[in-house]
């Protein structure tokens, strides 16, 4: 019998790729290949104003359909998940997200020194909450 998969992954980029192209891979992989509901979290408006527009220009063969505070795309973009979400979280916000909240949490934590010391302390944060996080290395 295989232990069942942590609530929560950590992609740790060690190549040249940036943080908003691996998050908008992730977002294709996960929403729309996969077809699991998936909420992007963020800190501030800018941030995911940002990354709308990305996900509307980063591929130009294909369509990664989302919206704001929108439950009814594949993929909802947002401050707070709706009450009515139910799904996976993309975590782009600064401060760890809740793990009763999701199915399951993937963080991104990219190649700069601030970028680390951040992943570090929300990485810790979750294992104070009992839960062991997966890492993958990009």
């Amino acid at each position: 019998m295989s232990a069942s998969p942590s609530p929560v992954a950590f992609y740790v980029i060690n190549t040249g790729l940036s943080p908003e192209l691996l998050a908008c891979r992730l977002c294709r992989r996960v929403g729309i290949i996969a077809k699991t509901p998936l909420f992007v979290r963020f800190s501030d408006v800018a941030a995911m104003q940002a990354f709308d527009d990305l996900l509307w220009t980063f591929d130009a063969s294909s369509f990664v359909p989302h919206g704001i505070d929108d439950v009814s795309t594949p993929i909802c973009l947002g401050l707070v998940a709706p009450d009515s979400f139910v799904g996976c979280c993309l975590n782009l916000a600064n401060d760890a997200a809740d793990p009763a909240r999701f199915e399951r949490i993937l963080e991104i934590i990219g190649s700069t020194d601030d970028a680390r010391i951040q992943g570090r302390h929300r990485f810790r944060w979750y294992r104070q909450q009992g839960i062991e996080p997966q890492t993958f290395e990009v």
